[in-house]
């Protein structure tokens, strides 16, 4: 849901009964984006996925769901409307995630990310980096899941075979990073896995839904001799990236799915399996009930609409949708809203115990 004033959702919160700090939380949580303005940003997130963007803002990222101090999400609607997902967790989590029986930070930071121009050659520090340089407990490992490609798209993941620390620290000093790096042209529904430590980038028209550990971290090698929003150069970060940056340093690409039996109304794959999250996606058509009842999960609409039924009422999800299901949501269920054209949903969730 966008378009949703913050402001006005705290005021509500304060003042309506409805909005019980003590209820029980059983019910899905929807959260209004946050939308980032990026120099590499353009209007896919508007175009395509219904984020209603400022006109002549370059915008590349939509914070979907948020725990971090800036920018902290926020409930649009139902009993814990106008609440932050801080404070929902730290009040609720054996609540939302029974699995994940720890305090601290909600443990996922999901966006959508249009890469109209190019990102940043960049690199995020693991969880050890992210402590001792930053301070912060949670390092950044992350997956991309393309959304839409055009033919101009470029993904740049990993180095080339063979590329030594040595020499990649020759071509940093002579602003020919772009050399080094192994890249591929993407396609719809491919899945990236970016394990911290990881060289990447991406531009050129591609849309991504990103899953990530709960950080902001991100060290800049090289920024493709541009200017800022502000028309200045942005910051780089030669020593710190470095410093984060796992060698060797191989080549990526997409990850191949592995097929999940889910029933004749339902196909599933699983994407990835990490220490920090897992993805799997779903294409369903009638009436589904979803697999991870009792746990946690959060479910991206990215293609089709959607229609969720839990806890009474059905809710209809457009492409660009995001939505918390917490594991004290029971009997969840999901089907397309026309059962003749399938919707595409990206399922993510805590790595399971014998993960």
């Amino acid at each position: 849901m966008s378009g949703v004033n913050t402001e006005e959702l705290l005021m509500v919160a304060n003042e309506s009964p409805s909005a019980d700090r003590s209820a029980p939380l059983c019910e899905p949580l929807e959260f209004e984006p946050y939308l980032r303005p990026q120099v590499w940003g353009g209007d896919a997130l508007g175009r395509l996925l219904g984020k209603e963007l400022s006109p002549n803002t370059p915008v590349g990222e939509a914070w979907e769901i948020c725990g971090l101090p800036q920018n902290p999400s926020v409930v649009t609607d139902g009993t814990f409307a106008g609440q932050l997902l801080p404070d929902l967790w730290k009040r609720h989590f054996t609540e939302i995630s029974r699995r994940h029986v720890v305090g601290g930070r909600f443990p996922l930071f999901v966006k959508w990310l249009d890469c109209r121009e190019l990102l940043s050659v960049q690199v995020h520090p693991d969880d050890e980096r992210a402590m001792e340089l930053l301070g912060e407990s949670s390092g950044k490992t992350e997956a991309w899941v393309v959304v839409d490609a055009e033919p101009t798209s470029r993904v740049y993941a990993g180095l080339k075979s063979g590329i030594s620390r040595e020499e990649f620290l020759e071509h940093l000093k002579l602003g020919t990073v772009a050399d080094c790096l192994h890249s591929f042209t993407p396609k719809v529904g491919d899945c990236i896995s970016l394990p911290a430590g990881t060289i990447h980038a991406a531009g050129g028209g591609v849309v991504f839904a990103e899953v990530q550990q709960p950080s902001d971290a991100t060290f800049r090698l090289f920024d493709w001799n541009r200017l800022g929003l502000d028309g200045r150069p942005r910051a780089l970060h030669h020593d710190l990236a470095m410093r984060c940056l796992n060698w060797p340093q191989n080549p990526v690409n997409p990850v191949i799915p592995v097929p999940i039996k889910t029933g004749s109304s339902a196909d599933g794959e699983s994407l990835l399996k990490t220490s920090v999250f897992e993805l799997d996606r779903f294409h369903v058509r009638s009436s589904w009930r979803q697999p991870y009842a009792g746990e946690m999960s959060i479910w991206m609409v990215l293609d089709g609409v959607a229609v969720l039924t839990a806890t009474g009422t059905p809710r209809v999800l457009q492409r660009g949708s995001t939505i918390l299901l917490p594991a004290g949501v029971a009997n969840a269920s999901w089907a397309a809203e026309d059962p003749e054209i399938p919707c595409q949903l990206l399922c993510i969730r805590l790595p399971s115990a014998d993960s």
